[in-house]
């Protein structure tokens, strides 16, 4: 076996070890768009999954916010529709804390309750909780104060998954795959700019 071997030109193991390093190369390359691409779809399956529960969320908020700022939160003819309103509100912050657990810093805070409700609620629930309560204990006689507090809740709440699902970064990812052109960033002041005509689209004269 060994005179076989030496009997073999080293010309060809040249070519046997380039062969064989360029096989490697293409099983790792092949590796790593697999283990990327896995990755990628897991962080936009939990994207998604953030962006719908948000969505649940703030749909209940506004219509809450909106229902109070029209007076009709506090009528009795309302009242089913209230109940089913906070009701969902609480069965979302419930589900909540599968994506925003318990912060636990080690202290025993909380230690004696169940798994889920153990170390210090989550800033993104307390926001959810607190418009909660602040809809639940509200009424007409003080609305305007309560309003602007559930503004500020909902406000909060949708910066805090914003910064964490990072927008304007995904955009611009997504623009380098996408056959579609993403907008540049634009204000109201950046569109005006652009023509004097466009004033009239905000102000009326």
């Amino acid at each position: 076996m060994d005179s076989f071997f030496s009997q073999i030109p080293g010309f060809i193991w040249e070519i046997l070890r380039i062969i064989v390093t360029i096989a490697i190369a293409a099983v790792s390359g092949i590796y790593a768009v697999s283990t990327n691409t896995k990755k990628y779809e897991l962080t936009e399956n939990y994207r998604c999954e953030i962006m719908s529960w948000h969505k649940s969320v703030v749909q209940i908020m506004i219509k809450i916010i909106h229902s109070c700022e029209s007076g009709t939160f506090y009528l009795e003819s309302f009242s089913k529709e209230r109940e089913e309103l906070l009701s969902s509100l609480s069965t979302l912050a419930e589900i909540g804390r599968f994506y925003f657990p318990n912060v636990i810093k080690n202290d025993s805070f909380g230690k004696k309750k169940p798994s889920a409700y153990q170390g210090y609620r989550h800033i993104v629930l307390e926001f959810v909780l607190h418009f909660y309560f602040k809809a639940l204990h509200s009424d007409s006689s003080h609305s305007s104060r309560d309003i602007c507090s559930m503004w500020k809740f909902e406000r909060e709440f949708t910066s805090f998954i914003f910064d964490m699902l990072s927008p304007r970064t995904r955009s611009k990812e997504y623009s380098k795959y996408l056959s579609i052109t993403i907008p540049d960033g634009k204000s109201m002041e950046d569109f005006i700019s652009d023509s004097p005509h466009n004033f009239e689209t905000f102000y009326y004269v």
